[in-house]
């Protein structure tokens, strides 16, 4: 298998301003732009679907500070109809596998992804979303699936960059470090804990 990674330009969610917690935003600003819709994620995150407690009807908290005890971000099944706006193409791929969505990049599409911040082991706490317990995974960050080959995914990481095997720094301005190669199994865990959520632009 050849190795196959799409041209994506990558954002920074520290750059200009401090998005501390707009890898939604950032994510879908960097497909949207892949396919020349010129707009910024502050825009974005300006007018998207806000909720008090529920990311499945709308962004939880603000996306420039943390909301603790909350399940602070906003689930693609709020996001995506916010997003047809820019492109009318724009589809909730959630409950595709990670090899399944190998397809579309084959289509020239990246993919945004929710899964554990850099492939780490979920850790699951009890929300409560409408006053109703629920069980979701915590550590969960939003990035751009770009390619892959026979054994690693490659992704954009809109908070992190990666240099070498062992240095993780922030991404305080936009890099090409922001590209972070991660063995197959690994992001497949990562992906498939929170409940394999997805979202892309059809070809």
């Amino acid at each position: 298998m050849s190795q196959l990674i799409l041209p994506v330009k990558p954002i920074s969610q520290l750059f200009p301003i401090p998005m501390v917690m707009g890898c939604e935003g950032v994510s879908a600003a960097m497909i949207l732009q892949f396919n020349q819709h010129s707009v910024p994620a502050t825009e974005i995150m300006k007018h998207w679907p806000k909720h008090k407690n529920n990311p499945y009807k709308g962004y939880v908290g603000h996306h420039l500070w943390v909301k603790w005890g909350h399940h602070q971000t906003i689930f693609p099944t709020a996001l995506v109809p916010h997003l047809k706006q820019y492109n009318k193409h724009i589809v909730d791929s959630t409950g595709q596998s990670l090899s399944e969505l190998c397809q579309v990049i084959d289509h020239g599409q990246p993919i945004v992804i929710y899964h554990t911040v850099l492939g780490q082991r979920p850790y699951k706490r009890i929300f409560k979303l409408d006053e109703q317990p629920t069980k979701l995974v915590s550590n969960i960050h939003v990035t751009v699936l770009i390619g892959y080959d026979a054994n690693y995914y490659y992704y954009i990481d809109p908070l992190w960059s990666h240099i070498g095997k062992s240095i993780t720094l922030p991404a305080f301005i936009p890099n090409k470090y922001q590209v972070i190669k991660i063995r197959k199994s690994k992001l497949e865990a990562s992906y498939n804990a929170p409940g394999q959520m997805s979202f892309h632009i059809q070809s």
